[in-house]
C-alpha cells in the first residue's frame, strides 16, 4: 500500500487537529485516502493513529469529494452494511474531503462522542461545518506546499547537477554583489577553494564589471571581456553577465565565463585543428616519466623524426601531440592517422588521398591525403608497425622526396612535414623477420623516445587516480572525494597491463559505482580486484591510519576553518565534534603545516 501524503505532513496535521479542538471542544480525526487514522484528539476507541477503520461515510466522502452531515451515525444509509448498524460509538459527525491536485487524498471529520457534545453539535452545525471546511482547506494547502517544496528541492538538486557539469565558470551572486554560489569550472579558473570565495563580494575578484549597473537597470552583457583579479594576477576571460529577476525585482546576477586563453585555443582548433595538448597535460611526477617528458622537450624543436616506442595504453600519441605544441610548427596542422584502425584497402587513400576518378565512389574534386592535410605542420603515423609492407615503400619515398602523390593522379605535390611515429610491437626484431622494411625502420628511427609502462612508473598511479577523479566528476556531476585508503592500496599494487587507458577506464567504472563521498574497494572491477597482488595488500593500514589519511585528504580540501571543518564533517559522514576529536588525536593541524 502507497504512504498517504498526509503523513509528510502528519505533524501540521496533528496541530491543526488539537488546534480545532481546543476551541470548538469536539474531537478531531483525520484519515487517509486508504482510511487510515493520520491525526486523533481522542475519544473514539477505534481511532488509532496508524490503524485503518471500517469508514463507511469517510469511504464515501473519498469517493463523492463532498461533505457529509451525519446526525445519527449508525443510521445513515451509508451506514447499513456495516456492523456497527445502530450500534455506533459515534452521536454525531461531519466530514470534509481533504484535496490535493484534483484528486481526493483523505477526510477530515469533527465528531461527537457525547449525548452532550452531540446537542452542541447539532445547535452549532453550520458554523462547525464552515470552520472545518475552512481546516481542511488549511491542511490541503500543507500538502500542496509540501509536494511544491519536494518538486522545488528536486528541481535545485537538478540545477547543481547542470551548474556543476558546465565547462564555463558559473558565478551567482545576490542583490548586494555577495558570492552566493560557484560551480567547480570557477574554482578551477580562479584556483581557490569554494569556501574561499563564497566568503567574498565578487567586486573583489571583477574589480572591473559593471555589476551596480546591471542590479540598476535589469540589462545584461553577453560576451564580454573583462579581467579576474587573483592574488594580484589577472586573469582575461570572456562571458556574460544575467540579471536574476524574480516578481518584476532583481535577486542578483548570474556571471559566466571562459578563459580567453582557452576561447581562443578552442576557435583555432576549431577552424585548423590544432591540439592544445602541451606536455603539461601529461600527469606523473615518476623519474621515469620526467626523464621521457625532458627528453621530449629537449627535442621538440627541431625537425628531426621521432618514434616513440611503448605498450598499448601508455600514452604515445599524448606525447606526440606535446611535441608538436612544442615545436615551431605549433600553429601549423596536426594529423593523426591510425594505421591498425583502417582497412588496407583504404589505408593508402587516407594516407596520400586520390584524384577524382581515381575509384568508384571516389569524390568529384578527390580529396587530400593525411600527409597533404598536414603540409607546413606534423603527422603522427600511430601504430606503424601495422603499416603493409607494399604501403611501406611509399612512405619511404615521401620521407626522402618530400613530395606526395594522390592515387589516379600523374602529378605530385611538394610537402613540408614533420613526421613522428609510435609502435608497440619489436619493429628491429620485424626487421630480422622481414615483416618490417629495414630502410624505413632507419628512416623513422631517428630519434627513439621509450614511454615506460604504468608498472615502472613510481608513485604516479595514485596521482593519476587523483587527476581521473576530478576529471569525472566533472562530467558526471557527482559528489566524490576520492579513494579509500585500502582501494587506493589495491589499485597501487595492480600491475596495470593495460596502462593509463585501463586505469582511466577503471576510474570511470569506480565512479560511476560509488554510493558515498569515498571510493571504497567494493566499487572496483572484478579484475582489478582479483589480480591485486596480495603481498602488497597484505601490510593494510590500520583502522586508524585509514581514518587519519581520509580526514587529512578532506581538511586539505575545504581547509581548516570553521566552514572548512563543516565541509569535511559532512563529507566524512561524522558530526563536527567527532571531527575536532580525531584532530587532536591525530594532530592534523600540525601535521597539515609539515
Amino acid at each position: 500500500m502507497e504512504k498517504s501524503i498526509l503523513f509528510e505532513v502528519q505533524e501540521e496535521v496533528n496541530l491543526v487537529a488539537e488546534a480545532i479542538k481546543s476551541v470548538l471542544d469536539l474531537e478531531v480525526i483525520v484519515y487517509d485516502q486508504n482510511k487510515v487514522v493520520v491525526a486523533a484528539t481522542g475519544g473514539g476507541h477505534h481511532a488509532v493513529v496508524g490503524e485503518p477503520v471500517r469508514g463507511h461515510i469517510i469511504k464515501e466522502v473519498i469517493k463523492t469529494g463532498k461533505h457529509v452531515y451525519n446526525f445519527e451515525p449508525g443510521f445513515h444509509d451509508v451506514c447499513k452494511s456495516c456492523i456497527l448498524h445502530g450500534n455506533c460509538p459515534e452521536k454525531a459527525d461531519v466530514s470534509f474531503p481533504l484535496k490535493h491536485e484534483g484528486k481526493n487524498v483523505g477526510v477530515i471529520s469533527l465528531t461527537a462522542f457525547s449525548e452532550e457534545q452531540k446537542a452542541e453539535f447539532k445547535e452549532r452545525h453550520l458554523v462547525l461545518s464552515n470552520y472545518l471546511g475552512k481546516m481542511a482547506d488549511l491542511i490541503s494547502s500543507k500538502i500542496n506546499a509540501k509536494t511544491l517544496l519536494g518538486k522545488y528541492l528536486h528541481m535545485f538538486q537538478m540545477l547543481q547537477v547542470a551548474m556543476q557539469s558546465m565547462y564555463e565558470g558559473i558565478i551567482a551572486v545576490d542583490q548586494n554583489g555577495y558570492i552566493l554560489e560557484i560551480n567547480r569550472a570557477a574554482e578551477k579558473t580562479l584556483k581557490m577553494k569554494r569556501n574561499e570565495i563564497l566568503t567574498l563580494n565578487v567586486s573583489d575578484i571583477i574589480p572591473d564589471l559593471p555589476i551596480t549597473k546591471v542590479l540598476s537597470t535589469a540589462k545584461g552583457y553577453s560576451d564580454i571581456e573583462f579581467s579576474l583579479q587573483i592574488h594580484k594576477k589577472k586573469i582575461q576571460v570572456i562571458g556574460s553577465v544575467i540579471p536574476l529577476v524574480h516578481d518584476d525585482r532583481i535577486i542578483g546576477v548570474a556571471i559566466s565565463f571562459k578563459d580567453l586563453k582557452d576561447v581562443q585555443k578552442l576557435a583555432y582548433s576549431i577552424t585548423s585543428e590544432v591540439d592544445d595538448s602541451t606536455f603539461d597535460i601529461i600527469v606523473g611526477k615518476s623519474k621515469a616519466v620526467l626523464q621521457v617528458k625532458d627528453i621530449a622537450k629537449q627535442i621538440a624543436t627541431s625537425d628531426s623524426t621521432i618514434i616513440f616506442l611503448g605498450e598499448s595504453g601508455t600514452g604515445k600519441e599524448l606525447f606526440a601531440r606535446a611535441v608538436h605544441q612544442e615545436s615551431l610548427r605549433v600553429n601549423k596542422p596536426f594529423r593523426a592517422i591510425n594505421c591498425a584502425a583502417i582497412p588496407e584497402h583504404l589505408l593508402e587513400s587516407e594516407l596520400f588521398g586520390y584524384s577524382e576518378g581515381a575509384f568508384t565512389g571516389a569524390r568529384k574534386k578527390g580529396k587530400p591525403g593525411k600527409f597533404e592535410m598536414a603540409n607546413g605542420g606534423t603527422i603522427f603515423l600511430d601504430e606503424i608497425g601495422d603499416m603493409p609492407l607494399h604501403l611501406q615503400v611509399k612512405i619511404l619515398r615521401v620521407l626522402e622526396e618530400r613530395r606526395v602523390e594522390r592515387l589516379g593522379s600523374n602529378s605530385s605535390l611538394d610537402i613540408d612535414v614533420r613526421v613522428l611515429a609510435a609502435t608497440n610491437k619489436n619493429l628491429e626484431q620485424m626487421v630480422k623477420d622481414g615483416e618490417f622494411r629495414e630502410d624505413l625502420f632507419y628512416r623513422l628511427n631517428v630519434i627513439p623516445i621509450h614511454i615506460p609502462p604504468l608498472r615502472e612508473r613510481v608513485g604516479d598511479v595514485s596521482v593519476l587516480l587523483s587527476h581521473f577523479v576530478d576529471h569525472y566528476v566533472n562530467i558526471t556531476g557527482k559528489q566524490v572525494s576520492g579513494f579509500t585508503p585500502e582501494a587506493e592500496a589495491c589499485l597501487c599494487s595492480y600491475d596495470w597491463p593495460g596502462n593509463i587507458r585501463e586505469l582511466q577506464n577503471t576510474v570511470e567504472y569506480a565512479i560511476n559505482m560509488a554510493k558515498s563521498f569515498w571510493i571504497t574497494s567494493e566499487n572496483l572491477p572484478t579484475r582489478v580486484k582479483t589480480k591485486t597482488n596480495q603481498s602488497v595488500l597484505n601490510q593494510e593500514l590500520t583502522l586508524a591510519d585509514m581514518e587519519e589519511k581520509m580526514i587529512l585528504k578532506s581538511l586539505k580540501k575545504h581547509g581548516d576553518t570553521l566552514n572548512g571543518k563543516k565541509e569535511a564533517a559532512r563529507e566524512l559522514g561524522i558530526n563536527v565534534a567527532t571531527l575536532y576529536r580525531k584532530i587532536n588525536k591525530f594532530e592534523i593541524i600540525r601535521k597539515m603545516q609539515m
